[in-house]
């Protein structure tokens, strides 16, 4: 297994690595203080089954993140390791791709169990209300990159052309989308779609 760390603190990355190389198995583990060396990792063609990283980063605003990873490695594991408990913090980062959650602030028991999972490819969230009630549904951290930026913009009331041409990409694939996320999301029409994002953005 090949696991990314993506944290500025130096003793958090260490205590992280010291529990994973406890557990059985071969890990080949790299670290990374920001998001730019994490994101030369990734172009570079390096994959990642694992990814844990701190929403707090140097030179990445918190709110772009998960998707800024996902966007990069969608393949990989993301998991948030980070001190933020905010919903409104964490629950935006699930709905981008993280798959993920465990706040710094855990037990160590709580620490170790989900690693534990992590490594055996489990995601784990705390209970629910740890993070709000509105965390995502697994059908809804399964919508892709590009259907997330979709939403994004459909919330802001723009029509299927202007989000095109924003995205660069045809209006047909535009519709495409959106019934792909419509039927993720369970919901019939534009204006639901928009009212359950607008919802779960607090």
């Amino acid at each position: 297994m090949k696991i990314l760390i993506i944290d500025p603190q130096f003793i958090t990355r260490t205590g992280l690595i010291h529990l994973i190389t406890a557990q059985p198995g071969s890990i080949a583990i790299y670290e990374a203080t920001t998001m730019a060396i994490a994101r030369d990792y990734l172009e570079s063609g390096e994959t990642f089954d694992l990814i844990f990283t701190e929403l707090d980063l140097p030179d990445c605003d918190h709110r772009y993140i998960a998707n800024t990873l996902k966007q990069s490695a969608p393949e990989s594991h993301i998991a948030l390791f980070t001190w933020r408990e905010a919903s409104g913090d964490v629950q935006p980062a699930l709905f981008q791709g993280a798959q993920s959650y465990l706040c710094k602030n855990s037990s160590a028991e709580e620490v170790k169990l989900a690693i534990h999972g992590l490594l055996q490819n489990k995601p784990y969230l705390p209970d629910v209300r740890a993070i709000g009630s509105n965390a995502p549904s697994e059908a809804e951290r399964k919508l892709s990159p590009r259907q997330r930026e979709i939403m994004q913009l459909l919330a802001q009331g723009l029509s299927n052309k202007e989000i095109a041409s924003i995205l660069g990409i045809t209006e047909g694939t535009i519709r495409v989308h959106l019934s792909a996320i419509f039927k993720a999301i369970k919901v019939s029409n534009r204006t639901e779609a928009t009212l359950w994002y607008l919802l779960r953005q607090g």
